[in-house]
């Protein structure tokens, strides 16, 4: 079975990771609903909006320098995509910081992206932000080819 082409939703979200990787936050706005709902770790509240996001971003860039942003699997119907991947970035203190992750784009009818969600575990994250390696079950997940 011939697995099917990528989808243009895909390729939105390809494109808005590789923004990410550049430290391009014009790149990845391009792809933002103006009202976008964003979960930057579910459990925390929602950055709302883009200017929000916009804010959060540039926060963000200074503490995730290097940044590596890895889609392993991703899940798409109607309008949602589903990824599968790692999070890896050298923190300010120069510690690689890699976290198995989930997430989750919601788009709208013009293919705008209305929703954002990322699962990760902030233990998992705090281990390399401290320096200490990732325990080896870990290591593995990480460790997963790019889809």
């Amino acid at each position: 079975m011939t697995p099917e082409p990528p989808s243009k939703r895909l390729g939105i979200v390809r494109e808005l990771m590789a923004a990410w990787g550049r430290h391009d936050i014009d790149g990845v706005m391009t792809a933002m609903h103006p009202d976008i709902l964003w979960h930057y770790h579910v459990g925390s509240r929602p950055v709302v909006g883009v200017a929000a996001v916009e804010k959060f971003l540039e926060r963000l860039s200074l503490h995730q320098l290097d940044l590596d942003w890895k889609l392993v699997r991703w899940a798409e119907n109607e309008d949602c995509i589903l990824l599968e991947g790692t999070d890896d970035y050298v923190n300010p203190a120069g510690h690689r910081v890699q976290a198995p992750y989930m997430g989750v784009f919601e788009f709208d009818a013009s293919d705008r992206i209305t929703a954002w969600r990322d699962y990760v575990d902030r233990a998992v994250m705090s281990i390399g932000e401290d320096g200490s390696p990732l325990p080896d079950y870990l290591q593995a997940l990480v460790d997963r080819p790019a889809g």
